[in-house]
């Protein structure tokens, strides 16, 4: 009952997150029209909109991860010995625990770059970032990890919904590398592109 409740609370904050990261990619395009981008930011961190917005994204989050390590602890403790075969190819827990704390960190770094940005010259503070390779790299292998993040965990989704077909996973990865890819085309045009 109690583990039920929280891959609910996982789920339901996965679904925050994840509209809002359409929202976001949908907002960062709006970066290939300098005019756009800086109507657009000059509106949403002109009033409450910004702070309510990071308030609702932190909590989910943290809902997500509490819930998540309540599951995986839940879980580790139901499975004292592993499986003899895998019908997949295994990757190794240490390699997913890793992956997920570089995760972690690269929202909370974006976060907080996001946060130190001056919103008066956003356009050109964001230029800046990504005109330093070593921030494309991190910002790339971040969305490297969101994009298995996702696929991964709304394949989990559609199978506990019981839709298991080929065209559904199909469907989850050109959505979330749509997404990730929608991201990423802003780093890699302000560093091979723009002078």
């Amino acid at each position: 009952m109690v583990l039920q409740l929280h891959k609910r609370l996982m789920a339901l904050a996965g679904v925050v997150m994840t509209g809002y990261l359409v929202f976001h990619m949908l907002a960062n395009l709006s970066f290939f029209s300098e005019s756009a981008f800086n109507s657009f930011y000059d509106f949403y961190n002109a009033g409450p909109i910004r702070w309510l917005v990071l308030i609702v994204m932190v909590a989910a989050i943290a809902i997500h991860v509490k819930a998540a390590i309540k599951i995986r602890k839940v879980n580790a403790n139901a499975r004292t010995v592993d499986y003899a075969k895998h019908d997949k190819f295994k990757i190794p827990a240490l390699l997913v625990t890793l992956s997920v704390i570089f995760l972690l960190s690269f929202i909370v770094i974006h976060i907080i770059q996001s946060l130190l940005f001056d919103t008066s010259v956003l356009y050109s503070d964001v230029t800046a970032l990504f005109q330093s390779p070593l921030m494309v790299l991190f910002y790339l292998a971040g969305l490297f990890v969101l994009t298995m993040h996702l696929s991964h965990s709304l394949a989990n989704v559609l199978q506990t919904l019981g839709k298991t077909s080929v065209i559904y996973h199909g469907a989850v990865w050109a959505g979330v590398l749509a997404l990730t890819g929608g991201f990423a085309s802003i780093p890699l045009y302000i560093y091979f592109v723009m002078p």
